[in-house]
């Protein structure tokens, strides 16, 4: 299919031709896409001035039509009165409408209301309910809210650090500095709950520069059958930091941890394992709890095995949740044929998608493939990937080259 009008407005967005872009978004009509783009390009004042008032003319159009970031955005004008009169209560409305459509950062913001009772009563369970949703869906920040909870609120200062701990592997601002106001705290629990000592072990070790200090908690921990202290001293003792270096005890450690159902364990364990038919087991435990990591390596081992239907399905797997190896291999297969039949807009699409994250391997296959494609085959794969420009230069290329 050819470009449509909506599609037409992108590109010209990414090219900063902005009149360019009303116009074709304008002439999408209903399509909530183009009018969140449209009330996008007036709240920034791009090629116009900026103007709060008419985007959330659009915005409402949108959200009315199912959008659900331009239902976010509409509570985000109410919350801070831009273009609006400021009204908590509207603008809580418009985030849990938002957030009933899947968009976790307004889940995540309905949370916050709730914690400090904007446009609601303050409500503690509430909030929490809301955090941890907007985190099972992917809204990093909710981890740190849910931090903050227990450590200052509930007191619950070992499910404050593991809530801590999450947002600091996630790259979440802040996560660190409060980790490390938190392990003096945890020194006295420490002594008499199995939970905090772990927790405290995992932050010296990993967080505080102190492996040796980790590594005997942890160990007191892991003799006590804790499954997160087995698996973080198994890495540990893997890698011989703050311990002498031992691959057979952190597999038995490794081991003990997955088999009372630690995901991340098995991921390890799996990784530990080599090529062995028993590291499929692990990898599959693994990737089946939603291990990311684990996902392209158990498609390598099943690959190795002549799976190749499944290995591809778990490439992916890994592609969708933003892992570059699965994304490189998965286009790679649709390329070649493997694990299913040759399929070059899925090809280009993943050799495209890879520079959603900041990496351009595919780049120079992507030029390989392009020129056995049509238009409108380069077209489709830039929508699937969000990157409609490249794809759009790609169907330039092509048609300069020589007949």
């Amino acid at each position: 299919m050819t470009l449509q009008a909506y599609d037409r407005g992108v590109l010209a967005v990414q090219r900063g031709r902005f009149d360019e872009a009303r116009e074709q978004l304008t002439l999408a009509g209903a399509d909530d896409r183009a009018l969140l783009l449209l009330g996008q390009l007036a709240s920034d004042g791009r090629g116009e001035p900026a103007d709060p008032v008419k985007a959330h003319r659009l915005y409402e159009r949108a959200a009315e039509l199912g959008n659900a970031e331009a239902a976010h955005n509409l509570g985000v004008l109410y919350a801070t009165g831009r273009g609006v009169v400021a009204d908590q209560a509207t603008a809580l409305r418009w985030y849990r409408r938002s957030a009933e459509r899947g968009d976790a950062r307004a889940r995540r913001m309905v949370g916050l209301m709730y914690a400090t009772g904007q446009g609601v009563p303050v409500d503690e369970d509430e909030a929490e309910r809301h955090w941890r949703a907007a985190a099972d869906a992917g809204e990093v920040m909710a981890l740190h809210d849910l931090g903050t909870l227990f450590a200052y609120q509930r007191a619950d200062l070992p499910e404050a650090a593991y809530w801590y701990l999450l947002a600091a592997r996630a790259g979440v601002e802040g996560a660190e500095r409060e980790l490390g106001l938190l392990a003096p705290r945890l020194g006295e629990p420490a002594r008499h709950d199995r939970r905090a000592r772990t927790m405290l072990g995992v932050i010296r070790a990993y967080h505080l520069g102190d492996p040796v200090g980790g590594v005997e908690l942890l160990t007191a921990s892991a003799e006590d059958g804790d499954p997160v202290a087995q698996r973080s001293l198994g890495y540990l003792v893997q890698h011989g930091i703050g311990t002498a270096q031992d691959g057979i005890r952190a597999a038995a450690l490794y081991q003990a941890a997955a088999e009372a159902g630690d995901a991340f364990a098995a991921f390890n364990l799996g990784a530990l394992s080599g090529r062995s038919a028993e590291a499929v087991h692990w990898l599959r435990l693994a990737a089946e709890a939603g291990v990311v990591e684990a996902y392209p390596r158990l498609g390598d081992r099943l690959s190795e095995q002549d799976l190749d239907e499944e290995a591809l399905r778990w490439y992916l797997r890994g592609a969708e949740a933003g892992d570059r190896g699965s994304m490189f291999a998965a286009a790679c297969w649709y390329r070649d044929g493997f694990g299913g039949p040759v399929d070059l807009v899925q090809a280009l699409r993943w050799y495209l998608a890879l520079l959603n994250v900041g990496n351009g391997d595919g780049i120079h296959e992507a030029h390989g493939i392009a020129p056995s494609m049509t238009e409108d085959e380069i077209h489709e794969a830039g929508r699937l990937s969000g990157r409609l420009l490249e794809a759009d230069l790609l169907v330039r290329r092509r048609g300069q080259r020589p007949r």
